[in-house]
């Protein structure tokens, strides 16, 4: 949509709207993941057949509404807040975009990850206040939460602070601003601050919940939150952070996949993303860059700060990470993709057809998922030093439709993915498609894990010869490296199987201090099931290098 319709009613939006266009033209300097939420939100708002729609009135209301705030801290060239073109895209689509059958806010979650200083406590204390009062509020309880109270207090003594410079949305509604919280009798609405020690946020039944700094968050703490918003049918969980360090961090994960969703990798329907950062490969010293992590450059960060703080950083090497961090926003040591997927795609043979190995041997890896998700086969040859890869993925035709994630769709349609009828996987169809394949190839040896697959792998046993393996590190730690050196060395062949692609960049590594590895998912959502099955297809080809296998004293024995 080029036209946004009656523009003159909307003038916020447009703003937004227009913003979206622009980044998607080019014209604005943006990263790749903002790019792929723009070019979402282009899709989603003119999207006559999705369950949702763009409520263009409930966008502008908040828009409006909000501005009308005034700057607590700083001096600025208005008295009011008055938005970015970034802020009004990011706040539309977080308050525009409705569910068809309820009426009820699309989004549940949203993410907003922006280097300091863009004003992330500010917008989150404006949304506080619009939900505590001007949004038709009926018993809204608000929480802002944080690990310690003192950084949990940040965004409510903001909210604090503009509910008392506004004496007119004081007047007009009956807030009144306390010492510890902000109430709204009128509707028994109330805001406070809580740490992750509170022993209220098991009983959470927010309509808001702002997580404040999600980098630092535990873990435990987001996810007692985010269980107890789903309480309510119109409760929105806001995340406002910046990079980190902690590479096992829930605001890690949350950013992984804040990405994924982003670039189109993963489909979620109620999570909104908007990742401001720099882009794999730029450079950090170009001020041409900054815009990206910074899209408040010229506003409320001062460019010539920001320039000396690089300069400095060039001469002290020691505040490289600290400036990458919190004004580049990168996560430092990020949790990256254990496997290098462009050293994959070298390795991708288009000749490559399972039905040429007839007849030779193979070893398979048999992951069994739950019953609702992806189930794998795993099928490796090995010529000489050269391992060809194949799978057999398979998902339920209701957990496909439930997930309308475009990527199962489109290997669905191309034969890299199939789906079973039904509700669930029927494990005796897949025990068949593995009697099938041994009639065609000398499966050697079918390694499993034994969770949920002990019955199909004793009724397999008569026909394949079945081998348990235990999901420890010491077993996974040697096919894990494996795979990644043969990948390094063009020793693997795929025949380009996007699943198996997506799977592999979903995988990262749990590393012990003896510089073990385990394969690990940094979010539940993003899937490894396929990598699983052919790492355990591949132990059972490294037994064949040594005839003293590590994996016969580590778990694995024939059934």
């Amino acid at each position: 949509m080029k036209n946004l319709p009656l523009a003159k009613r909307y003038p916020n939006c447009r703003k937004g709207h227009q913003y979206a266009l622009d980044v998607v033209d080019k014209k604005i300097v943006a990263g790749k993941y903002i790019i792929g939420a723009c070019e979402r939100y282009l899709r989603d708002v003119d999207n006559a057949d999705a369950d949702f729609y763009f409520d263009w009135d409930a966008a502008e209301k908040y828009l409006r509404s909000v501005q009308k705030f005034q700057h607590v801290i700083g001096h600025w060239k208005t008295k009011n807040i008055v938005f970015e073109p970034w802020q009004h895209w990011v706040w539309m689509n977080i308050m525009g975009f409705k569910i068809k059958e309820t009426g009820f806010r699309r989004f549940r979650i949203a993410h907003i990850e922006v280097a300091r200083g863009n004003a992330k406590s500010a917008m989150a204390s404006q949304t506080v206040l619009y939900f505590l009062a001007l949004d038709d509020p009926n018993g809204n309880q608000i929480s802002t939460v944080a690990t310690k109270k003192d950084q949990a207090r940040i965004v409510l003594d903001s909210a604090r602070a503009m509910a008392r410079k506004n004496t007119s949305f004081l007047n007009h509604t009956g807030v009144k601003v306390l010492a510890h919280s902000i109430v709204h009798d009128k509707s028994n609405s109330s805001v406070r601050a809580l740490a992750s020690e509170h022993s209220g946020l098991d009983g959470l039944n927010d309509v808001l919940a702002v997580c404040d700094e999600l980098h630092a968050m535990k873990r435990d703490t987001f996810e007692v939150i985010y269980s107890g918003m789903s309480k309510r049918k119109d409760s929105l969980t806001l995340c406002i952070t910046t990079a980190g360090q902690d590479v096992q961090s829930v605001g890690c994960s949350q950013s992984s996949y804040a990405k994924k969703l982003s670039a189109g990798e993963v489909l979620d329907e109620q999570f909104f993303a908007a990742v401001y950062c720099l882009d794999e490969g730029d450079d950090w010293e170009d001020e041409k860059n900054w815009t990206k992590p910074n899209p408040n450059l010229g506003v409320s960060v001062d460019i010539d700060t920001l320039r000396a703080k690089v300069e400095k950083a060039l001469v002290t090497p020691a505040d490289i990470p600290n400036l990458k961090i919190k004004h580049m926003n990168l996560w430092i040591a990020e949790a990256q993709a254990f496997y290098d997927q462009s050293a994959w795609d070298k390795c991708y043979d288009p000749t490559l057809k399972i039905e040429d190995f007839k007849g030779k041997p193979c070893r398979m890896g048999l992951d069994l998922a739950s019953h609702i998700d992806i189930t794998s086969n795993a099928i490796i040859f090995r010529d000489g030093d050269v391992y060809s890869i194949f799978d057999k993925s398979y998902l339920p035709e209701e957990t496909v439709r439930q997930e309308r994630n475009t990527l199962y769709d489109d290997c669905i349609a191309k034969g890299f993915l199939f789906s079973t009828p039904g509700a669930a996987i029927n494990y005796d169809f897949i025990r068949g498609e593995c009697e099938e394949l041994s009639k065609d190839y000398r499966v050697v040896e079918c390694l499993y894990d034994a969770w949920n697959a002990t019955e199909t792998a004793q009724k397999l046993s008569n026909k394949i010869d079945m081998v348990k393996i235990s999901m420890t590190v010491g077993n996974m730690s040697e096919p894990m490296k494996k795979l990644d050196a043969l990948m390094r060395e063009g020793k693997i062949r795929h025949n380009g199987s996007p699943l198996l692609r997506w799977c592999l960049g979903n995988v990262v590594a749990k590393e012990d201090h003896n510089g073990n590895v385990y394969p690990r998912k940094s979010h539940t959502k993003l899937k490894i099931d396929p990598i699983i099955a052919i790492l355990m297809a591949l132990a059972g080809w490294l037994q064949d290098e040594d005839a003293d296998s590590i994996y016969e004293t580590r778990g694995i024995r024939l059934l």
